[in-house]
């Protein structure tokens, strides 16, 4: 889900051709672990569908359920940064759980709501014990969430419910097909840049496993940074973390 760390401020930025390359190198690193097998994704146990204020997101988790990817959702978030009304924006009156769980349409009991998570590495730990106390056995497991989270969540599982295997898969689009009215071009890079920070910041941290960047990955990172995409940056660390 959206982080509930404080962000960097940002300049007004400019979104030209040469911002969008940049931005594509991170979304193709970002969104790279995504799987589907051909048959209409990856199969396990549960569908995790992590928190956010994209309800793109909890669509897809329904269809997954409807593929047969599993027989339950655990839709998991209390509220982030942007959803609990950070950043000037409308705080939700529910929680992000209970929002996806009426937006993806789902019948009752194909859903399980968690509702305290406020972060990525709590989704995972939160509905891990949830699973716990609910005597649901999970071996295989499907993350989903929006597409440019794929490392960062995978990462975030490896840490906080281990023994897990775990496969990603999210809405499709790609990064042309992301943006529209309610996402703005501007907005997605900042993400796909604070998203890149924190997978150095928080493995650091122990938050996540750790995860290699490529060079041209960080330089890409680097420039558009320098190119005011600060937004989503966690203020209390540093800008270039490697």
């Amino acid at each position: 889900m959206d982080s509930v760390e404080a962000a960097g401020n940002a300049r007004t930025s400019t979104v030209g051709a040469q911002e969008h390359a940049w931005a594509r190198v991170l979304w193709d690193f970002h969104t790279a672990p995504a799987t589907d097998d051909g048959q209409g994704g990856p199969k396990g146990d549960i569908v995790l569908a992590l928190g956010s204020h994209d309800v793109r997101v909890a669509h897809h988790a329904a269809r997954l359920w409807r593929r047969g990817a599993a027989p339950l959702v655990v839709f998991s978030g209390d509220r982030g940064r942007r959803t609990g009304g950070g950043d000037g924006h409308r705080r939700w009156a529910r929680s992000e759980a209970e929002v996806f769980a009426e937006a993806s349409g789902l019948p009752p009991e194909a859903v399980l709501l968690e509702d305290r998570a406020t972060n990525t590495g709590q989704n995972f730990s939160c509905a891990r014990r949830l699973c716990q106390e609910r005597g649901i056995g999970v071996r295989t497991a499907v993350a989903t969430a929006k597409p440019y989270m794929a490392r960062r969540a995978l990462a975030s599982a490896a840490v906080h419910w281990p023994g897990v295997t775990w496969a990603f898969n999210a809405f499709g689009g790609g990064y042309e097909g992301y943006t529209d009215d309610e996402h703005r071009p501007e907005e997605l890079i900042a993400f796909l840049v604070g998203d890149l920070q924190r997978l150095a910041v928080y493995a650091e941290r122990g938050w996540s496993a750790p995860v290699e960047v490529p060079p041209q990955v960080r330089e890409a990172y680097a420039a558009l940074v320098d190119a005011g995409f600060t937004a989503h940056l966690v203020s209390s660390a540093p800008t270039l973390p490697w």
